[in-house]
């Protein structure tokens, strides 16, 4: 859990440091008061970078150089300080126990997230790549080793597709026997998971809406599995080298969901959409949680903007039971509601500045 966030520079928030217990925080105040900010902080920490821009300028206060988020986690049993910087230029550092860490991802091994903000709905939505994440960002808790093996997938490709636009074609057979092997252990990966996430969304999807008992998961691997990934590429490469990139593989997968035989994106309603990511975030946490033996922390925006009462309270219903939990809202009463009557610590925020207030 989070015990402690200190933040600097983040947006409107300048000097911020707040305790935050092992349940339920919510923040509320003003729109533009800095409660997404303070989530979108949060996430900076625990991942390098913002949840709603890619850009390092637009979360940098103005007038200063970089911004910084440090952190007291417990885990495993014991206390870690992590924090990151992030700079205009675009660099970001962060250390972890005291160290430099040589990756980003010792921020997320440190400290899990999952996400509910109001640019989700791009995973039912969006292109095939923020479903992707959705699986890839749980093997990543799941599966020890998954992220080694995404990033030499990730590499063969850029390796292939470098030839290929140069015309080297003589270590295309190489290049092929390398991308078939990772690649296929990329994907029994993904079949997994995508099979316990479809299982977990047919359980609790109907708690969270009856619309939502008719969804399934379809996981396309990205190629014709009819053939292996080895024969698929094979038969794929003249027309790769014509084209100057691989196309087809686990970069080209997609995890579709399906109403009555129909893209879920095209036969739901907006709002029945929102639920469906809702119950998608869900079950993400749920499968993080039976791998990892832990919880991650809990980031939601604005929930009863985007629900109706009565679904904002169904989702607060399967977030308690002690769960590390931080909600905004604009208004105190509807997070109140939403809760349930369970402990909730309240934060007030204005004008950039974060104060407990008690539940």
């Amino acid at each position: 859990m989070l015990e402690h966030v200190s933040i600097e520079g983040v947006r409107n928030l300048s000097d911020v440091k707040v305790a935050l217990p092992l349940g339920a925080s919510a923040l509320y105040g003003a729109n533009g008061s800095g409660k997404t900010s303070f989530l979108e902080a949060i996430h900076l920490l625990g991942v390098g970078r913002s949840f709603r821009t890619h850009q390092s300028k637009p979360v940098i206060q103005h007038n200063t150089d970089f911004c910084r988020v440090v952190g007291r986690v417990e885990t495993a049993g014991h206390k870690v300080t992590m924090g990151v910087e992030k700079h205009r230029d675009g660099a970001v550092r962060a250390r972890v126990a005291g160290q430099n860490a040589p990756s980003l991802s010792e921020l997320a091994q440190n400290l899990p997230l999952i996400v509910f903000d109001t640019d989700s709905l791009g995973v039912v939505t969006g292109p095939p790549e923020g479903r992707r994440r959705l699986l890839d960002g749980t093997l990543f808790h799941v599966e020890q080793g998954f992220l080694l093996l995404w990033r030499r997938y990730a590499k063969a490709v850029r390796q292939r597709n470098s030839g290929l636009r140069r015309g080297i074609i003589a270590s295309d057979a190489a290049w092929r026997a390398e991308l078939a092997q990772i690649g296929e252990q990329l994907t029994d990966a993904r079949a997994r998971i995508a099979t316990e996430l479809a299982v977990e969304l047919a359980a609790l999807g109907p708690v969270i809406s009856s619309d939502l008992a008719a969804v399934q998961v379809v996981f396309r691997p990205g190629w014709d599995r009819s053939v292996t990934l080895s024969e698929a590429l094979e038969r794929s490469a003249a027309s790769d080298a014509a084209q100057g990139f691989t196309q087809i593989g686990p970069h080209r997968a997609d995890l579709r969901l399906i109403v009555e035989g129909v893209a879920a994106s095209d036969l739901l309603s907006r709002g029945q959409m929102k639920l469906l990511v809702v119950a998608l975030k869900l079950v993400q946490g749920r499968l993080v949680e039976r791998a990892a033996a832990r919880s991650p922390l809990y980031l939601v925006d604005d929930l009863p903007a985007e629900l109706d009462k009565n679904h904002c309270a169904s989702v607060c219903s399967q977030l308690a039971s002690g769960r590390q939990v931080v909600l905004t809202a604009v208004d105190r009463g509807s997070l109140e509601a939403a809760w349930g009557g369970e402990p909730l610590q309240m934060f007030h925020v204005e004008q950039g500045h974060v104060t407990a207030c008690g539940a």
